[in-house]
């Protein structure tokens, strides 16, 4: 159906005027105009940051490990017999000396005996075939043959002393007799073992450095141990590999630590700490640590033009609760509310974190410092 040209018109001017009615009572008369282009700038974000200062510390290596005897053996027979007697119990301190386990003689002192007889008639007859010779009524042979009797007898005396002395068994030096293998009334055989020793005096506590540290790590440099519970004990690195383990890319170290009263038992864990180098490092709680888009560790920080750093973790040494930071600028703002909603390079506004102000005591521990009533040697 075709409209006329007029009806057209008339709904294209009432269209018109009702376009008009509606944005005058939406806009209103004094409605302002908005410059095409101009836009808000957005508020800067509100971080709490808290105001640290560095301090000298001593960069510390912390090598996981465990204690270990100074020297363990084990005794074994040197010939057969049956164990007559054990006269110490395992667990105990012995000297050097001290009689462990004794094997039965049998007829070992008679064969002293008869080997004592042997050697007297060989000495005899070989100064008589001295004094024959001296007056040319034997030949030098028989000379030669009665000598080469003689230190036969000898070396057979010796022997059999040697051997009856091997079914006692001594402790070669001050250790711990640890186990007996034997009891009275086992026979044992040449090389069967008999009991071990351990010499926890010094202790030694040892582990495996990276070869990333390998080389701040000295012999005859002092170290310290954490054993478990805490207690600390002092000593010096006696021992640093010089060859790598195959399999970990590894060196062993040993700290020799005095332990006169063997209250440090072997096999025990423990941590190896070293002091390096000093550097100026910052104490900040683990809570405030923070991991960039690229996976690295670090903190985040306001610089003086409030806009947010993020550095690099340079690691001097660490607890449970906190962690020391090298690598950093002396005086610092430490983010410590906000970071999660802030990127490297941010302009902020900062407002001071006086939520924590601690006690002498909590200072004292989240500086490292012992408590009074921590065990230390």
């Amino acid at each position: 159906m075709n409209l006329p040209l007029s009806l057209i018109r008339v709904w294209l001017a009432f269209g018109a005027v009702t376009l008009s009615f509606y944005t005058a009572g939406c806009g209103g008369s004094n409605a302002e105009e908005v410059p095409l282009g101009d836009t808000q700038t957005p508020p800067l974000m509100t971080v709490k940051v808290r105001e640290l200062q560095a301090e000298e510390i001593p960069r510390e290596i912390r090598i996981p490990g465990h204690t270990s005897p100074n020297r363990a053996i084990t005794l074994r027979a040197e010939t057969p017999g049956r164990v007559m007697a054990t006269p110490v119990k395992e667990g105990g301190m012995v000297e050097e000396g001290a009689v462990l386990v004794r094997l039965d003689p049998e007829d070992r002192a008679a064969r002293v005996t008869q080997a004592e007889a042997a050697l007297e008639q060989a000495r005899l007859e070989y100064e008589a075939a001295q004094r024959l010779a001296e007056r040319s009524l034997t030949a030098e042979s028989g000379v030669a043959q009665a000598k080469a009797a003689f230190r036969a007898a000898e070396q057979q005396l010796e022997a059999l002393k040697l051997d009856q002395g091997k079914t006692t068994l001594k402790a070669p030096y001050k250790a711990v007799f640890e186990e007996r293998f034997v009891e009275v009334g086992d026979y044992v055989g040449v090389g069967d073992q008999v009991a071990q020793l351990i010499e926890i005096d010094p202790i030694v506590v040892e582990g495996e450095v990276s070869e990333l540290q390998i080389s701040q790590v000295h012999e005859g440099e002092e170290a310290e141990a954490v054993l478990p519970g805490g207690k600390k004990v002092h000593g010096q690195i006696r021992y640093v590999a010089a060859l790598a383990d195959e399999q970990t890319r590894t060196f062993r170290v040993e700290v020799e630590v005095d332990n006169p009263d063997q209250k440090i038992p072997a096999g025990q864990s423990a941590e190896i700490v070293i002091e390096t180098d000093r550097v100026f490092a910052h104490q900040i709680s683990v809570a405030y640590v923070s991991i960039d888009d690229d996976g690295r560790f670090g903190v985040k920080y306001v610089d003086a033009d409030n806009h947010v750093q993020f550095v690099e973790a340079d690691l001097v040494k660490s607890n449970p609760e906190y962690v020391w930071v090298a690598g950093l600028p002396q005086k610092i703002k430490l983010i410590t509310t906000g970071q999660g909603f802030t990127k490297d390079g941010d302009l902020v506004q900062t407002e001071p974190d006086n939520s924590f102000l601690g006690t002498e005591a909590e200072v004292d521990d989240a500086r490292g410092a012992p408590a009074a009533s921590e065990p230390t040697e």
